[in-house]
């Protein structure tokens, strides 16, 4: 034992600069599998904290629930806790909303509903605010015990009543809302006599607010599956349950998060270990003659692997730790400035900017130490299997002729006629053919993963996605909503009569200085008495939106069933239906022909609509509506004006002088809303900055992992070949015919890596693209090939190994070539 830890130390120092090469690759391996697991542990337990501050603590919500289901399903046994809550009304005070509502004792408890001063109300009229709820409803003084006047609009079964005044006393003081007060919503609890006081109980429709038992509540995925059984056996809708899922995220295992850190530890591993074991591979034909003389003075297999194996090890040893250091202080030094610099200033960030700064959340956890350890040695001993089994075999009289050469079935050694300096590296490198072909097929891999995931980023555009939301610069559209019987001026077919967005108002808008084009979109309300809504088994609503010839050019490309001419569409019967729509309604195919109710100002009437075909179409295009038709079909449908909104394109240089004066126009009526591009534009540049930081920041450490592969192969390639280098000069070689020579075989290494990557990356990318755009993943619809990215791989790969071989070429030349022949390595 003693003599193979002595021999397995004296070759680490022997071989000290291929070693060091190990070690590097080691060190990265461990770096980014310690920094992969800490940011992304990091980021999620720092979001957790937040969660555990201000969440509630249910797990699922069963929305419209019935006075005599709900007290059944509270008798459920699978149901540990829940509570109730029935809306009762909504006030207003300029842009501020206040909703009124009642909780029962286990939903205030389940909703963190502590109170600063006073208590829960409990008698007729009394309810319980926020200090900054009393302030905007002009209360600021109020103390609990006093009364307060407030206008209200009752809630009913079709929507919101007239608007009547309330006296009320106040009974507690509930604490403030960053974020209610940031969007100016607020709520207001009320007591359980002065909500069945409102509203009857056969208009009654609660939230029932629930929680299961521990014992079940294993994982996300099993609270989520026992929550939706709960509520179907009683009816609850699917689209009415709730899952509280950022709660349950925090506090219970997430089986698709694991999965997901799983696979990019794999693949991490996976592309650590074939550049680790490339190198041991490498490295171990220049050792195989002294394992033959180790055998035949009598060491035993074991014990040459044991030799292997130790001195791997004894390398690990030393790099490891020297990568978890790194880890450490990159995560201490810049994981706080990192998560700072990308967080914006959204209420929600606020809690994780205040849980970093103030050190509330334990970024080194020893587990993933260990973690780290484990896989990072389980790659070493896994990466050094191969060439054991290999030292194991050596026989000690092949051993001493052994010059890695590969082992043909050739009884004559083929001879060129002409040498050149090519065939001369062919030689070479067919002589070496496992290590060539390991060395192209583990950087090659590299190359791959990064041209797939380059792919990836370059089809998530935040351009291509903000103009999938926005079509031109501005899009100005008109607010509306219904079943508010204090603004009935806000119901669309009210609009329709008196819409703003008339002829006049676009020539108000073309008219100002930087305005290229005004292009108006329409709008219908309806409804389907054939097809029934999934939460509330009433006749399904729909929206039918218009588009010009121009537009619709676009929509050729995402119809997925059906055709349609835009010809057939300005009839008026003809319309396209979007994808979600034939997703809850299967049954409807393109070429069927649906039965709808128009609502047109104070009118309504049927009409027959045929779905020509049907589309997955963006919100630019569709603004969401059920079905699209032409702006001139759609208007055959109304004698009213649809408008529902305007794209605007303008002169970029002139840009924010338009938006000045759109702006101007949406203050000076409420009805109306600006949105534009650039919004869009920078919040989706945000988000993308943050994931390929983090994706290339990944495959940046890999490349450095596999370049350190190709040092190892270079510098072994020539300065085990000095003797049969020396040989060539001295018989007439010069310095410039072996630098070509040289190059030769590194250009073949660059080609075969970089075609890999090229070929095979692109492949893979697209299928990638075409999975995740059928899929709708990623916001991925247009396919862009990463062309810089490829440029700048195939950049590095030539640029590094043609640096690597004039270096390594320098150095072999600083020895005598008589020095040469005589050296042994």
């Amino acid at each position: 034992m003693k003599m193979i830890n002595t021999l397995a130390w004296a070759n680490t120092k022997y071989h000290k600069g291929k070693n060091l090469l190990s070690a590097i690759a080691v060190v990265l391996t461990t770096v980014l599998i310690f920094l992969v697991i800490t940011i992304g542990i990091g980021v999620v337990n720092v979001q957790n904290h937040v969660v555990n501050k201000t969440y509630p603590t249910w797990h699922a919500m069963y929305r419209n629930v019935s006075e005599d289901k709900k007290d059944e399903l509270l008798q459920h046994a699978d149901i540990d806790a829940a509570g109730l809550r029935q809306d009762v009304g909504q006030s207003k005070s300029g842009e501020s909303e206040l909703y009124m509502m009642y909780l029962d004792d286990e939903a205030q408890r389940l909703n963190k509903a502590i109170f600063t001063e006073g208590s829960a109300p409990k008698k007729e009229n009394e309810v319980a605010l926020t200090r900054e709820t009393l302030s905007r409803w002009g209360y600021a003084e109020a103390a609990v015990g006093d009364e307060i006047h407030l206008s209200y609009q009752k809630q009913e079964e079709d929507g919101l009543s007239l608007e009547t005044q309330g006296m009320f006393k106040l009974s507690g003081i509930l604490p403030d809302s960053e974020e209610g007060n940031k969007k100016g919503v607020f709520s207001m609890l009320v007591s359980e006599n002065l909500m069945e006081q409102m509203i009857p109980e056969t208009e009654r429709s609660y939230r029932v607010m629930i929680r299961v038992p521990e014992s079940v509540a294993t994982s996300t995925d099993a609270v989520e599956e026992i929550c939706e059984t709960i509520g179907s056996s009683f009816g609850v809708q699917e689209m009415d349950v709730v899952i509280n899922s950022e709660y349950l995220f925090a506090n219970y295992v997430d089986p698709s998060f694991l999965t997901g850190v799983a696979v990019l530890v794999v693949v991490i591993v996976v592309a650590g270990a074939l550049t680790i074991y490339s190198i041991y591979y490498v490295s171990l034909i220049n050792k195989v003659q002294e394992f033959g003389k180790l055998k035949a003075l009598g060491a035993t297999k074991r014990q040459i692997r044991q030799a292997v194996l130790r001195e791997n090890l004894i390398v690990a040893g030393a790099a490891i730790p020297t990568g978890l250091l790194i880890g450490i202080v990159s995560t201490v030094l810049f994981f706080n400035k990192i998560m700072l610099y990308f967080m914006n200033d959204a209420v929600a960030m606020k809690g994780m900017k205040e849980a970093l700064e103030n050190g509330e959340v334990q970024l080194i956890l020893p587990w993933v130490v260990a973690l780290t350890i484990v896989v990072s040695l389980t790659t070493v001993v896994a990466s050094s299997l191969k060439p054991m089994r290999q030292a194991g075999k050596i026989l000690p009289i092949e051993a001493m002729r052994y010059t890695g050469q590969s082992v043909t079935k050739q009884t004559k050694r083929q001879g060129f006629t002409d040498i050149t300096l090519e065939k001369l590296a062919g030689a070479t490198l067919s002589r070496n053919k496992k290590r060539t072909v390991m060395t192209i097929f583990s950087l090659g891999a590299i190359g791959v993963l990064f041209v797939v995931v380059s792919t990836v980023f370059n089809c998530m555009q935040p351009s291509q996605i903000a103009r999938d939301s926005i079509a031109e610069d501005f899009r100005l559209s008109i607010g509306h909503w219904s079943g508010d019987k204090m603004n009935p001026e806000r119901e669309w077919k009210a609009i329709q009569q008196n819409n703003p967005l008339d002829d006049t108002m676009k020539n108000e808008i073309a008219a100002i200085p930087g305005v290229v084009s005004v292009e108006d979109h329409l709008m219908i309300d309806g409804e389907t008495p054939e097809l029934l809504d999934l939460s509330t088994n009433e006749p399904l609503e729909i929206s039918i939106t218009g588009i010009n010839e121009e537009r619709f050019g676009e929509l050729q490309s995402v119809i997925t069933a059906g055709s349609v001419t835009y010809e057939e569409l300005t009839t008026g019967d003809v319309v396209l239906a979007s994808d979600i729509f034939a997703m809850n309604y299967p049954e409807v195919k393109a070429g069927d022909v649906v039965e709808v109710t128009l609502f047109d100002g104070d009118q309504s009437y049927s009409k027959e609509l045929k779905i020509a075909a049907i589309g997955n179409f963006t919100q630019a295009q569709s603004n969401y509506g059920t079905f699209i038709s032409s702006n001139e079909g759609l208007q055959t449908m109304s004698d009213n004006n649809l408008t529902s909104y305007y794209d605007i394109k303008s002169e970029p240089k002139q840009e924010s002088s338009v938006k000045e004066v759109l702006s101007a126009i949406t203050s000076s009526n409420e009805l109306l809303e600006l949105e534009t591009y650039e919004e869009a534009l920078i919040q989706w540049q945000s988000v993308m900055l943050l994931i390929t930081g983090a994706g290339y920041g990944i495959m940046a450490i890999l490349g450095v992992v596999g370049i350190m592969n190709l040092i190892n192969t270079t510098i072994d390639s020539i300065l085990t070949r000095k003797k049969e280098l020396g040989v060539m000069q001295a018989i007439g070689m010069s310095n410039k015919q072996m630098k070509r020579m040289l190059q030769s075989e590194g250009l073949f290494y660059a080609f075969g890596i970089a075609g890999t990557s090229v070929i095979l990356g692109s492949l893979l990318g697209y299928g990638v693209y075409a999975f995740a755009a059928a899929k709708q993943l990623m916001q991925i619809r247009e396919y862009y090939y990463p062309v810089l990215q490829v440029v700048l791989l195939v950049a590095v790969v030539f640029i590094v190994q043609l640096v690597l071989t004039a270096v390594t070429t320098n150095l072999v030349n600083r020895e005598a070539v008589i020095d040469r022949i005589k050296g042994a390595e």
